[in-house]
């Protein structure tokens, strides 16, 4: 049976509001649940909120509710805000699934991929220690860093400087400790010794103070008063290195972040944001490194897409295809949108049975090779979803 993932912050808020009456399971701890003021946040990834209701002390934070209604079985994957506020969560997707009984549901069988491939997974971090900032590495930095630059600024960020560097360069205490920990760090405020230290960031209590005054010296005399340094790491979970954001005022001169920074629009949201984008530089590097590309499959069906477009299942002949394919491997297809031909990049993130006994591979899309297409498969699977199961 399909499964539709629902993406969209309109269709999330517009469930969520369906079920504000209804009794919700933790499938793991077996716990009741249920949910109320669910609100439509304006953050940079269109979170939608709500408040987690239980008569029963909750025993751990669920990550997951579910609840079976008419005609489908409804899947919340949901998320705690920030750890103070026991009861604020955010529902990440959701995730319909037709329940045989149900009325005749949208056919995505007749829609196909074509020239299926498959690539071995490229070894960034070898890559990246032995030849150092190549030519292909150096032009993805530098268009990285002018799109952070202009994404954060249109959300209200003052930026001064995007650096996107490796760890294996580096050079000081500093990104030496990051490098062991593999967490972020963030000065608020450079000026006041204002350091963010929650949600598991770098606490500068592991440096010397001696190092720590030097080093808030030095960025007051680049005029700089607040930084925050993210950790990259490969598909495989390998740290490789950092995206270094710099502004000339504190909390990188965003209101959310200095009036409420556990607040909605503040830390999350920003980190939501940029562990996606480090996601996608990450794929556009491993991509071009990719090697060894064979076809997989000559034509095959596609099994099921997310609202967004960015995630779809397709069925294999076989299983035996897959051997020697790790997850995260590089994936390329092609299938046909208003009679012309769109072919997809994206890497391999699970494998499942199908309800058919035919393997499927589920595979985040990342680019398109028109620049219309990941908006017109958004389009396409948001008008097929709505129209049957919303």
């Amino acid at each position: 049976m399909k499964k539709y993932r629902l993406t969209d912050q309109r269709t999330l808020l517009g469930i969520l509001s369906k079920l504000t009456s209804t009794i919700l399971l933790d499938p793991e701890t077996k716990q009741k649940f249920g949910i109320r003021d669910p609100n439509a946040v304006g953050d940079m990834v269109r979170s939608v909120h709500f408040t987690l209701s239980s008569q029963e002390p909750v025993q751990t934070k669920p990550k997951s509710l579910t609840c079976v209604l008419k005609e489908n079985r409804v899947e919340l994957r949901v998320k705690q805000v920030n750890p103070y506020q026991e009861d604020l969560f955010h529902v990440t997707e959701i995730l319909i699934e037709p329940l045989e009984r149900s009325a005749k549901r949208a056919n995505i069988d007749s829609v196909f991929a074509y020239d299926l491939k498959m690539a071995q997974t490229a070894d960034l971090g070898t890559v990246i220690s032995v030849y150092g900032k190549t030519s292909i590495i150096n032009q993805a930095l530098n268009q990285w860093q002018v799109h952070l630059e202009q994404t954060l600024s249109h959300y209200g960020y003052f930026i001064k400087k995007i650096q996107i560097g490796f760890f294996y360069a580096a050079d000081t205490i500093l990104m030496e400790s990051l490098a062991q920990s593999k967490v972020p760090f963030y000065i608020r405020d450079a000026n006041r010794r204002i350091f963010y230290t929650n949600r598991g960031f770098f606490s500068t209590k592991k440096l010397s103070e001696i190092y720590v005054r030097t080093y808030l010296d030095s960025l007051l005399l680049n005029n700089i008063k607040s930084v925050l340094i993210f950790p990259v790491f490969s598909t495989s979970k390998v740290l490789l290195g950092y995206f270094e954001i710099s502004s000339n005022l504190p909390d990188l001169g965003n209101a959310a972040l200095q009036e409420d920074i556990e607040g909605d629009s503040g830390i999350g949201p920003l980190m939501d944001f940029l562990d996606q984008k480090a996601e996608e530089f990450v794929f556009q590097l491993e991509f071009a490194y990719a090697k060894d590309w064979e076809i997989v499959a000559k034509t095959t069906s596609i099994r099921d897409i997310s609202q967004d477009g960015r995630g779809i299942g397709i069925y294999l002949p076989n299983e035996t295809l897959l051997e020697g394919k790790n997850f995260g491997a590089p994936v390329s297809f092609v299938t046909m949108i208003n009679s012309t031909p769109y072919t997809f990049y994206g890497s391999m993130r699970n494998v499942k049975k199908s309800d058919i006994d035919l393997p499927s591979i589920g595979v985040q899309i990342f680019q398109c090779d028109r620049e219309d297409g990941l908006p017109l498969l958004a389009r396409y699977a948001s008008n097929l979803i709505e129209a049957t199961v919303v």
